[in-house]
């Protein structure tokens, strides 16, 4: 029996190469996580089997013996899903299924870890044409899923600003676009760089994981290929069980295990010291000025 667990819980998806991924991320998080008892969790089309439903998956940490429970969105941005569906979800199987205490984590946003994932997969993506660049310079393209929320789309060129801060030597461009819903997409991303003087691009998913959207992709770049023919477009790997994934996955889980998440962090995001000093000088405020503070 335990006395905390993780409750991870992801978007899901009908692809089952998408709900087989998150079964295998689940299983490495786990095991760096051995002295933890982690269950893997979906919003959206579960297989009770492997993959549980949001409910299902806090009943199988309260059958472990869980008094605690760490819940941890495996999304990369506090859009409608984070901020609304998944604490919905979690006030619905504490009231049917059973009470714990809660601990929310923050998504994982624009961390350091990430954008050390996104780096690699651009190189690799690069060394597939191999070679030098005989005009222009190279460049890398991260393509997101798209959403309505505008604070998500912004969080996407946020992160391709800090990418471009960690590599702008062996990137000077980095550009983002979009599969569906906002741009711009990755046909109109494309034409921009090859205007501003790409030789190759390096088009990298902004996807935690494989799927129907994140397979839109390659389609999108069937006709910037023929328009461009002299510049290279390898697609690279999503984020899957990349290494500094699961680290950062671990870090996020430690730190709420460990009682480390202030409960303003959701304003901190991504994590990295100039939002966590916010959220914190917003917190020490709020109890300066609050009646009981006084």
């Amino acid at each position: 029996m335990v006395d905390q667990a993780l409750l991870l819980m992801a978007h899901g998806s009908r692809d089952s190469a998408a709900r087989a991924e998150y079964v295998r991320i689940g299983r490495a998080l786990a095991a760096r996580l051995a002295d933890q008892h982690v269950v893997f969790s979906a919003l959206e089309f579960p297989d009770e089997a492997e993959l549980p439903s949001i409910e299902e998956g806090w009943r199988r940490c309260l059958a472990a013996g869980a008094n605690r429970i760490v819940a941890m969105p495996f999304f990369l941005f506090p859009a409608g899903h984070v901020r609304e569906d998944l604490p919905e979800e979690i006030d619905r199987a504490r009231r049917t299924v059973g009470d714990a205490e809660v601990e929310f984590v923050p998504p994982l946003g624009p961390a350091d870890e990430l954008l050390d994932v996104l780096i690699d997969r651009a190189d690799e993506a690069l060394a597939t044409v191999g070679g030098g660049v005989a005009e222009g310079v190279d460049a890398m393209l991260l393509v997101g899923a798209g959403t309505s929320d505008p604070d998500a789309n912004g969080d996407l060129c946020k992160a391709a600003r800090l990418v471009w801060e960690r590599a702008r030597d062996r990137y000077p461009l980095v550009e983002t676009a979009w599969v569906s819903l906002t741009e711009p997409s990755v046909p109109q991303a494309v034409e921009r760089l090859a205007k501003l003087g790409a030789g190759r691009i390096a088009v990298v998913p902004y996807f935690l994981n494989t799927g129907i959207l994140l397979k839109r992709i390659e389609s999108r770049l069937i006709d910037c290929r023929v328009q461009h023919p002299s510049i290279p477009m390898p697609l690279g790997a999503h984020m899957g069980l990349h290494p500094r994934l699961l680290d950062l996955l671990e870090r996020k889980a430690r730190e709420g295990i460990d009682g480390r998440c202030e409960s303003e962090g959701l304003l901190a995001v991504c994590g990295r010291s100039s939002c966590t000093s916010v959220a914190l000088g917003r917190a020490r405020l709020l109890r300066e000025t609050s009646p009981a503070g006084r």
